[in-house]
């Protein structure tokens, strides 16, 4: 990878006109390798993932044309070095691209395998469902299926994506559940206006006359089900590492054994 980004910036910084004027392309190369050839191969991939490999190193460069003395006014200066910035940075990028074009064949298999997975998951997901549900899920899951890329790189980043896939479990109620029904008949208060009637459930016996009809149990509810994504590493990605944690919410325990 190394290779395919000196490649790349040096000839995006030295298309410029006016900076090639300023430096030479044997320079930028020289610096441009000497700067990548300093980073692990840990450091390499970890500032690949981020801007911080295109910024350092448009840094560097912009310090040399500046040591060069260039006879150009201070604004006009700065609007070069802006220029260069993205130059570094669409150099980087078609660096990192290049080698991610170059795995093809291997990024065609590694989806291919992670397509089978999610769509076990989908057909677990459908099993439990029937008729009309059934056929609006599987054509939906079809779709998101049909979104996994392969053969193509997703991003310019040389790690290709991480797959995460999280499987959940939902259980909850309404300690007051209201529907207050405006269209009908309504409740007469001639000073402040008319008010909707107020249909309420909650936990609480019924009864009438005196005599007891039974409970009025909270609406509640519980399904489960699972979510995927596909990401680039970073520090803002998603999901875990390690795998096999479980979080819970509080109070998820005391509501999933009320079941």
């Amino acid at each position: 990878m190394r290779l395919q980004i000196i490649e790349e910036v040096t000839g995006e910084v030295s298309s410029n006109p006016v900076v090639s004027g300023w430096i030479k392309k044997d320079r930028v190369r020289a610096v441009t390798a000497g700067y990548l050839n300093s980073l692990s191969d840990e450091e390499l991939i970890e500032k690949s993932t981020t801007d911080q490999l295109a910024a350092e190193l448009a840094a560097i460069i912009k310090t040399e044309i500046r040591n060069a003395r260039p006879s150009a006014e201070p604004d006009e200066l700065e609007a070069v070095l802006n220029r260069v910035d993205t130059d570094v940075r669409m150099g980087v990028a078609n660096g990192i691209c290049a080698v991610t074009v170059s795995k093809g064949e291997t990024l065609d298999i590694l989806f291919g395998k992670i397509g089978n997975e999610l769509k076990n998951l989908a057909d677990e997901t459908v099993d439990k469902y029937s008729g009309e549900i059934a056929d609006s899920i599987t054509k939906r899951l079809d779709r998101t299926m049909a979104a996994v890329p392969c053969g193509l790189p997703v991003m310019p980043p040389h790690w290709i994506f991480t797959v995460n896939v999280w499987t959940y479990e939902i259980v909850g109620k309404y300690q007051t559940f209201t529907v207050i029904d405006n269209d009908n008949e309504v409740i007469p208060k001639p000073y402040f206006g008319h008010k909707g009637q107020r249909y309420v459930r909650e936990q609480q016996s019924i009864t009438l006359k005196g005599e007891y009809l039974g409970e009025n149990k909270p609406v509640n509810f519980r399904f489960n089900g699972y979510a995927s994504t596909i990401v680039g590493p970073s520090p803002k990605g998603v999901g875990d590492k390690i795998e096999g944690s479980t979080e819970e919410s509080a109070g998820y325990k005391d509501l999933y054994n009320e079941w």
